[in-house]
């Protein structure tokens, strides 16, 4: 079933979602975390980091696996979500050596290297609770619209839209990467509970699509009305059309 918590703003969804993050590690000390990148999660990572800091909340038995990495870039670049990760709140909380997981991206063989995740998610138990943002396109984790849901980890040609909403991350827009790999619908949906975060009137087109129009992989994002277990916090601005 898919419940929408309304926040007031960014910092009020932020703290919402960090909250429904917290009490998942609470009630499972060992749970596996899906983890995004992006900037609507930055806000939640801070709010994870202070209560971490502060000793409310304790990472020493979370294992985490991310959804995507762009192909090609090396860890040590600034844009890779390897570095993102570990900039943002890796490096910041009590994780052990060990417990986080990402694609990777300079595979020799990406055929494999989506084998490899799909397994290593498996052998961890599945996601007990997977964060999303949502593209203007509806893409979640770097599922572009196309004709299907694609089920598991796999290689994607980056929408033109995509690559336009990244580039400002970049020195230009021809430094964007054309491709990922990215975990699958089948994945996501296979978490036990999902918690999607939208901030911004920009926002607010595709939430509609995707919350109260059609299911439709054209709409990736659209399939978690189907989600057992899935919350949607937005904030007004997000939530302005529907």
């Amino acid at each position: 079933m898919l419940k929408i918590l309304r926040a007031a703003d960014y910092a009020d969804m932020s703290r919402k979602a960090a909250n429904l993050i917290s009490a998942q590690i609470i009630l499972k000390p060992d749970c596996v975390l899906g983890l995004a990148t992006g900037s609507s999660p930055l806000g939640i990572y801070k709010k994870l980091i202070e209560w971490n800091a502060k000793g409310d909340l304790d990472f020493s038995a979370v294992r985490t696996v991310n959804l995507d990495e762009y192909l090609g870039l090396p860890k040590c670049s600034d844009q890779s979500y390897y570095y993102f990760m570990h900039s943002n709140l890796f490096d910041h909380v009590n994780l052990p050596a060990g417990a986080t997981n990402l694609p990777n991206g300079r595979a020799s063989n990406m055929a494999d290297e989506c084998a490899r995740y799909d397994a290593l998610i498996e052998r961890l138990g599945g996601v007990d609770l997977q964060l999303l943002g949502i593209g203007h396109d509806g893409h979640i984790g770097f599922n572009e619209p196309c004709g299907e849901f694609p089920k598991g980890t796999h290689i994607v040609e980056l929408a033109e839209e995509t690559i336009e909403a990244n580039k400002r991350f970049f020195a230009s827009k021809e430094d964007v990467p054309r491709k990922a790999i990215t975990m699958g619908i089948g994945t996501i949906m296979a978490a036990r509970k999902v918690v999607l975060v939208a901030s911004g009137v920009d926002k607010a087109e595709i939430v509609k699509k995707a919350f109260f129009g059609p299911i439709t992989p054209e709409v990736p994002a659209s399939i978690l009305q189907l989600h057992p277990n899935a919350v949607v916090v937005a904030d007004e601005a997000a939530l302005s059309l529907v």
